[in-house]
């Protein structure tokens, strides 16, 4: 069906230790794709943008920036920190706060998702992307059947395969969002003619936090809609990160802990426009 490679051989070429978070979550994603279908593609190859990639673009004319709301109940450093979070309650205080679209997790055992999430997710009508550990062509086709959007491609992972699974998702309909960690993954990035690029402030490995800038992105993909994702803790660090020059931002962690996600998103948008004026 796909020219892509062994997901066997992906996983085992990492480089990554095998006490790595990183790793630990692609060893157990490799024993679950194994149990995956792996239908041919049922929608239209995506030729262009698509509505995950519109939506980011619409807020960031009308609120000077667009926020992707995650939904995590938990992450191999911090364990189960928002198990049991209700989907729906969840999602809908996103979508009342101004969240452009959504980012629900689907890897089942580190980070407790679940791909009927995405489909589940429907009803509040935005965009949603799978945000997983894509390694197999079954993971898009999984994607594809639960209605998402768009799909998460970590180049630190994929490296040179980038671009195959770029061009898979797109077969499936898909907006493949390539995710870097640090500038030496660029090329990886404009071999696949990514048009949604992530740069992610954890390093993977270890989880640690650095801070990323947009400048030197922007110089390399002057068309694409950058993303700034993890380590955003307070609306005031959205809002840094949008004014300095990305173009949406990814919130998880600190919208899942806050006891009032929407009113979160509304600091966040409430801070943008008072700097506009």
């Amino acid at each position: 069906m796909s020219r892509l490679p062994d997901p066997a051989l992906l996983v085992g070429d990492t480089g990554l230790s095998s006490r790595s978070h990183l790793q630990r979550v692609l060893v157990a994603e490799l024993a679950r794709v194994g149990r995956l279908a792996t239908p041919s593609p049922v929608r239209p190859r995506l030729a262009g943008g698509g509505p995950f990639e519109a939506a980011l673009r619409r807020d960031g004319i009308e609120k000077g920036g667009a926020v992707i709301a995650e939904y995590k109940q938990a992450s191999p450093s911090l364990g189960p920190f928002a198990a049991g979070t209700p989907l729906l309650a969840q999602l809908q205080a996103y979508r009342e706060g101004g969240a452009a679209a959504f980012s629900i997790l689907a890897e089942p055992f580190l980070f407790r998702g679940d791909a009927n999430h995405i489909r589940l997710a429907a009803e509040l009508d935005r965009p949603r992307l799978y945000k997983g550990f894509v390694i197999a062509e079954a993971q898009l086709a999984e994607a594809e059947a639960c209605g998402a959007e768009a799909v998460l491609l970590i180049a630190r992972v994929l490296k040179g395969h980038t671009a195959a699974f770029a061009e898979a998702a797109r077969a499936r309909g898909l907006e493949p969002l390539v995710e870097l960690h640090d500038l030496t993954e660029v090329a990886f990035a404009q071999e696949a003619q990514a048009r949604l690029v992530g740069i992610n402030a954890r390093d993977l490995s270890t989880f640690n936090l650095g801070v990323p800038t947009a400048e030197p992105l922007r110089r390399v993909f002057p068309e694409a809609v950058l993303i700034r994702e993890s380590g955003l803790a307070t609306p005031e660090d959205a809002r840094t990160a949008l004014r300095t020059g990305f173009d949406a931002v990814l919130i998880g962690e600190a919208l899942m802990r806050s006891p009032d996600p929407k009113g979160f998103l509304e600091r966040v948008f409430a801070d943008l426009r008072q700097e506009a004026r």
